[in-house]
């Protein structure tokens, strides 16, 4: 039971990263399409604001509560859970920038694409460092599975 328990841990926050890189790969393909991403701008807006909303609260239900457990019980982990949250602060940064051209009318389809191409390197990034530093520490996590929507965000 408890090892099914601590897999558990592992898979969600692979889960919810797998989420995220997809809804990021569908607003990639609507910028892309350039004319069309101007044609369906106000939709193209609301779905890239989902998707900033759903990325922040994410790294902010980690930084709130998740990384918290993870130093109550393993405080080793203190360097590792300060870089994440730095990149955190990077991702917030840049998912700001973009909400912004987003909302400026003189932003191109390319301009769109390229902070989007950023947002995924960061968090390509920011997703292969996290999984591969708390896998371990995940497989050892004693907390009740009903507090995955409080640690990862509702992703």
């Amino acid at each position: 039971m408890l090892r099914n328990r601590i897999f558990a841990w592992h898979r969600e926050l692979q889960d919810v990263h797998h989420r995220l890189e997809k809804a990021l790969k569908d607003a990639r393909r609507a910028i892309r399409s350039g004319e069309r991403a101007q044609s369906l701008k106000p939709e193209l807006r609301d779905f890239c604001y989902t998707f900033c909303s759903a990325l922040g609260s994410h790294h902010r239900s980690e930084d709130s509560d998740f990384f918290p457990a993870l130093l109550q019980q393993m405080p080793e982990l203190e360097p590792t859970i300060a870089r994440l949250g730095r990149e955190h602060e990077v991702l917030a940064r840049l998912l700001a920038d973009f909400q912004l051209s987003l909302d400026d009318p003189q932003s191109s389809p390319q301009q769109l694409f390229h902070e989007i191409n950023d947002i995924k390197a960061a968090m390509k990034a920011h997703f292969g460092f996290e999984e591969g530093s708390l896998n371990q520490a995940l497989r050892a996590l004693d907390v009740p599975e009903s507090d995955r929507n409080r640690m990862f965000g509702d992703v």
